[in-house]
């Protein structure tokens, strides 16, 4: 009798722990790894236990594998504890964390994009899908150009003579290796029929390229831009991208460009009653004439900010909202327009791009302005630290304070003085007989 309760609260006691267990969809990995990773496609979270910034995502890394469950992606979504088995962390050269490693059978892809659920589920479906997919029917590129207004869409159009075969295998060889390049960012499709393509679609000669972004499509022309791996590095980004701390290196080098930055808000940039949607308004304005000018098209990108943090740490101060800037991200220098964001017109805003060198260029790279910044970068930090967690942070500066004060008024307030007669007492000072001796002997001269 007593065995079979004891059975029954054993039952119980496991039917409620597998109740309150919340299924995960992220396999936990140990040094094992190693000898998988070239198998199939995994996207792994290398973390360690102490890490403020990997106990953030850990929330947001579970919504990305239910997210891929619900895809029934073959992805495998995985994390390792590199405290665990540091081994791993060496072999693959994780030096920060939380790193975020894709691999594609036996290819690393490093994810340097934003912390988001959004964000890393479509880098996962491009990374994981075809490098080129082919276009099956028209519904099927319907379906791919929905998202090509912030996304641009590449296409690759087979020629049907068999004559330009070569030149076709040729050109579709320099598409494959662009997209090897990109396919983490952009999507690229090929079709054999240009049926399957919206009427509008006109090529001059096939094979041929197109680009589809901001509800326009462009024709890639070889007698203007031999190199169409260039010409597709240039293309793949929107008109007017938005621009954060994840694409700012890329969009700063991979182009060559200097970027016109307009500091924006991202609830009111669509509100065309507010300043901040006039202005967006403008920007976009100045980006589409910018694209009929080949020389100002060649030399700047725009692109704008999502609030004044970036532009702050720019100017090393503070830019109101709305406001332009222009940045060059190799030489960290940037220029301000005279006119202020009320006064300006999208053509005084190319006027200004086009006299460009003429401007004072401000910031850069020395000493002093390296100097700087460390200085504008503390102690915003700490100015933001005690916005945010004022009790933590008085805490987190306030008891080291204390006990350093303390220390240091223990040691300025002893004495440190020593009594000579607790060195030499009065009656040990001529304890020597032989001193004693010359000493009377000294007396008895003098008297």
């Amino acid at each position: 009798m007593w065995t079979s309760i004891l059975l029954l609260l054993l039952a119980v006691g496991v039917d409620r722990s597998s109740a309150t267990k919340v299924h995960s969809n992220v396999i936990d990995l140990n040094d094992r790894f190693l000898e998988v990773k070239d198998k199939g496609m995994w996207f792994v979270k290398f973390y360690a236990p102490w890490c403020a910034h990997c106990k953030r995502l850990t929330p947001i890394w579970e919504h990305v594998g239910h997210a891929l469950a619900d895809r029934e992606s073959p992805v495998r979504l995985a994390k390792l504890d590199c405290t665990r088995y540091p081994s791993v962390a060496q072999t693959l050269k994780v030096n920060a964390y939380p790193t975020l490693i894709f691999f594609r059978d036996g290819k690393q892809i490093h994810y340097e994009g934003e912390r988001r659920k959004e964000s890393l589920v479509d880098f996962v479906v491009k990374t994981s899908g075809p490098v080129v997919d082919t276009i099956d029917s028209p519904a099927k590129f319907a379906e791919q150009r929905k998202t090509s207004v912030n996304d641009p869409l590449f296409v690759f159009v087979e020629s049907p003579e068999e004559g330009d075969k070569a030149q076709s295998e040729d050109l579709f060889s320099q598409y494959e290796e662009a997209a090897n390049s990109f396919f983490t960012g952009n999507r690229f499709l090929k079709t054999a029929k240009i049926a399957q393509l919206p009427s509008s679609v006109v090529l001059p000669s096939r094979p041929g390229v197109v680009v589809f972004k901001d509800n326009v499509h462009y024709v890639y022309n070889s007698e203007k831009e031999p190199n169409l791996t260039a010409w597709i590095n240039a293309e793949r980004f929107p008109l007017i991208p938005a621009v954060s701390g994840a694409n700012i290196h890329d969009l700063g080098t991979s182009l060559d460009k200097l970027l016109v930055l307009a500091v924006l808000s991202f609830v009111d940039r669509l509100n065309t009653s507010s300043e901040v949607g006039q202005f967006y308004a403008l920007a976009r304005e100045a980006a589409t004439q910018m694209r009929k000018n080949v020389e100002l098209q060649g030399h700047f990108q725009f692109g704008w900010l999502d609030g004044n943090q970036i532009a702050n740490s720019i100017v090393l101060g503070d830019m109101p909202l709305p406001s332009v800037l222009v940045f060059n991200y190799t030489s960290y220098e940037y220029f301000l327009s005279d006119d202020s964001p009320q006064q300006m017109t999208s053509q005084s805003l190319l006027t200004f791009l086009e006299t460009i060198n003429s401007t004072q260029s401000l910031g850069g790279r020395s000493l002093t302005q390296r100097v700087r910044r460390m200085v504008y970068e503390v102690t915003t930090n700490v100015y933001e630290m005690f916005v945010n967690q004022p009790i933590l942070t008085s805490c987190l500066f306030g008891v080291p304070v204390a006990f350093l004060s303390i220390i240091t008024y223990s040691i300025c307030s002893s004495d440190f003085s020593v009594d000579r007669e607790s060195i030499y007492p009065e009656d040990e000072e001529f304890s020597d007989p032989e001193q004693e001796g010359l000493l009377d002997d000294d007396h008895e001269k003098a008297e």
